[in-house]
């Protein structure tokens, strides 16, 4: 870990570019305009080589298929259906999810353990496929004034700082801190999404609550996830105000009951 100290120029950036959730200073006058769409799906998809090569992937076809399932679902709802995303199960117990930019969602095995509903798995993909369709890593690489690291990894001068970023994205420790607005934007964008892809948007907050809930009687099990997913009453109630009136949806499905035995 110690090389991440060794280009401290880039340390804001490697905080930020991860697209995991928490809580931190507002982005104002942040556009993510200074980086385009293809050079964000290229330096994701330098930074997902990497994550692939240092974690054990889960290789079952059913579960993988049934994830990419519900990922494209939802994906076809968002403003970058046409952008190619992809989803992919990691072997660990601990609760987990993350995306990074340019549509790499990854999900642990111990996350898909604890959705006990395919509605909660939907929950949380949507939550973390909002970010990325919200731009936030990049926003916030912008307004911590960190672009032109992204341009030195794009153009292969500095695996240094794109192996600092790896390091901190599969610690699971400090990784972007996102304002509360960009947090609730997730959460807002996230249940349009999974309602529009046929899921019932009260599955994001089941699990949300599922996860409160697990922190006060076995934190061990979810602190992880909460480091960078800070999940709090006051989130939940928005989250329960915002599915108000909502319809209802898919909330199970026995492929994924099948699907999910591979990850327990």
């Amino acid at each position: 870990m110690s090389r991440r100290f060794a280009v401290p120029a880039i340390l804001l950036f490697t905080l930020a570019i991860a697209s995991s959730c928490g809580h931190g200073s507002s982005i104002l006058g942040a556009s993510g305009a200074s980086v385009s769409l293809d050079e964000e799906w290229q330096l994701g998809n330098q930074l997902a080589a990497q994550v692939d090569s240092q974690v054990q992937l889960n290789r079952d076809p059913r579960l993988n298929d049934y994830v990419r399932s519900v990922g494209e679902r939802i994906h076809a709802r968002t403003p970058l259906a046409g952008r190619p995303f992809d989803f992919k199960v990691i072997n660990d117990p601990s609760v987990n999810a993350f995306a990074l930019p340019g549509g790499h969602v990854y999900v642990n095995t111990g996350l898909i353990a604890q959705a006990d509903k395919a509605d909660m798995l939907a929950g949380v993909m949507a939550h973390e496929m909002s970010h990325v369709v919200a731009r936030h890593a990049i926003k916030q690489a912008e307004q911590a004034q960190e672009i032109n690291a992204i341009g030195s990894i794009l153009l292969g001068q500095n695996p240094g700082a794109l192996q600092s970023i790896v390091a901190n994205i599969l610690a699971g420790g400090a990784m972007a801190r996102f304002s509360r607005e960009d947090e609730k934007e997730a959460d807002d964008l996230g249940v349009g999404f999974m309602a529009q892809a046929g899921f019932d948007p009260r599955g994001m907050l089941e699990m949300f609550e599922k996860l409160l809930s697990l922190e006060q009687s076995r934190p061990n099990a979810v602190d992880k996830f909460l480091s960078d997913h800070p999940t709090t009453q006051s989130r939940i109630n928005d989250i329960r105000n915002r599915i108000q009136g909502m319809p209802p949806g898919i909330v199970d499905e026995p492929a994924y009951q099948e699907a999910r035995r591979a990850a327990m």
